[in-house]
């Protein structure tokens, strides 16, 4: 069988070309504050020296915050220019420059309320998830970090136990991902295996938000569960196993990038340590 990487990498790039796009063009939506975070993931507890790295972005106000992709925007920006630059030469060409998988959800914490904001087929799709109270165990012990005096906290997200640290010299109550509930922002956090991290680098109070960005999640989105969602997506991919041998595909069978040949790739990677646990009954 074809492999997938042959018809789901340019779709996935003129995707998110097209939210870009749309992101972009809208206003300056205020202030909050905003914590840069560098995340890292051993998801392949076989290969531990493959680690999954990405920086994100936390903006916040008193009540709400949402938590996406610096890795992505900056990626998604590169390629815009990239078709802009074509555009304007009337070149046949894009040169697309270097690709890497990022995390297309963005994450809303409103009040009472957890929504993850997924992209498909240049549709948004909202999926509210249930608003879990962690039991955070607060101690004694504390670190500074970029400056401000932090304490520690235990408490289990999704299924893993983490430490966190926090600083109440920022009254929010949030944090990376969907890290949240302690008297103060979180500037670190890992897992009790430390395969999973979260590591402020920067801390900005009353900024100006990016472009594009609104602590209110999309108008547009459609809201559904995470099972249809999933769902949907399978159904693509089947879909484009099935039209396989079509000569409407569009297909990728290698890129060069900085002169060294990029192939598809032969094998899929294993998961075997994912971000979230399933919920056991």
């Amino acid at each position: 069988m074809t492999s997938l990487f042959k018809y789901l990498l340019p779709a996935l790039l003129l995707s998110a070309l097209f939210s870009f796009r749309q992101q972009d063009d809208s206003p300056l939506e205020g202030r909050a504050g905003i914590a840069y975070y560098h995340f890292s993931h051993v998801r392949d507890t076989i290969r531990p020296s493959r680690i999954w790295e990405e920086d994100f972005q936390l903006a916040f106000g008193p009540e709400q915050s949402v938590y996406f992709s610096a890795t992505k925007r900056r990626q998604d920006s590169a390629h815009r220019a990239a078709f802009e630059e074509a555009e304007r030469t009337n070149s046949s060409t894009v040169n697309m420059g270097a690709w890497r998988p990022v995390t297309e959800e963005s994450i809303y914490i409103n009040g009472q309320a957890l929504l993850v904001n997924r992209n498909f087929r240049q549709a948004n799709y909202l999926i509210k998830e249930p608003f879990e109270k962690t039991d955070w165990q607060i101690t004694t012990e504390t670190k500074q970090i970029l400056g401000h005096t932090c304490q520690k906290a235990t408490g289990t997200v999704k299924g893993r136990t983490y430490t966190a640290w926090f600083t109440t010299d920022v009254p929010a109550s949030f944090g990376p991902w969907k890290l949240h509930g302690l008297p103060g922002l979180i500037l670190e956090a890992n897992d009790n295996a430390n395969r999973i991290r979260f590591t402020c680098t920067r801390i900005e109070t009353d900024a100006a938000l990016p472009a594009g960005v609104s602590l209110e999640p999309p108008a547009d989105a459609t809201s559904t569960t995470n099972t249809a969602f999933l769902r949907m997506e399978a159904a693509y991919r089947e879909g484009l196993s099935a039209n396989a041998g079509s000569t409407d595909d569009i297909r990728v069978e290698s890129a060069t990038v900085n002169g060294q040949q990029l192939n598809a790739p032969n094998n899929k990677p294993r998961f075997n340590y994912p971000l979230e646990l399933p919920l056991t009954k």
